[in-house]
């Protein structure tokens, strides 16, 4: 699969739950029909693939870093994402990310939507923590789970 071209276009989230799984590398092993259907990815391209892929390349990689240290001490991870689907459009979800059994079976990623008033703020704070790193500052201490009205 060859990541998608961002088209800058939002659209709105879908009703119910997007959930797809991941190996302890990041590498996507299972994903709901709800998923596939939504993000237009062919199920057979998604297994395999390493989940930042479907992820909007603006991300902060701070944002993984947290992510990956909660998940790795057992805990759920919190946060929003930015995604991309298949055709470069992305969408908002709030991600919950949690250990499977004994934590080395890897991760399930739950994706719900999130709320229209606090995407504006978080897209923006993202932004910020994005254009520090490109300017390769250290911003490992500014993004923990990040939930607004949550």
């Amino acid at each position: 699969m060859i990541r998608p071209t961002p088209s800058g276009k939002e659209v709105d989230f879908i009703d119910g739950n997007f959930i797809y799984e991941i190996d302890q590398n990041g590498h996507i092993t299972y994903a709901n029909r709800t998923f596939v259907n939504f993000t237009g990815y062919n199920k057979s391209d998604l297994i395999g693939v390493h989940y930042s892929e479907i992820v909007d390349p603006h991300m902060p990689r701070t944002l993984f870093y947290c992510m990956q240290n909660s998940t790795r001490k057992g805990e759920t991870w919190k946060g929003y994402s930015k995604n991309l689907l298949h055709n470069g459009d992305h969408y908002w979800a709030i991600a919950y990310v949690s250990p499977k059994e004994d934590n080395t079976e890897g991760y399930t990623v739950m994706y719900r939507a999130a709320e229209k008033a606090a995407i504006k703020t978080v897209a923006s704070k993202y932004e910020e923590i994005y254009a520090l790193e490109k300017k390769g500052q250290d911003t490992t201490g500014l993004i923990k789970n990040i939930i607004i009205g949550g």
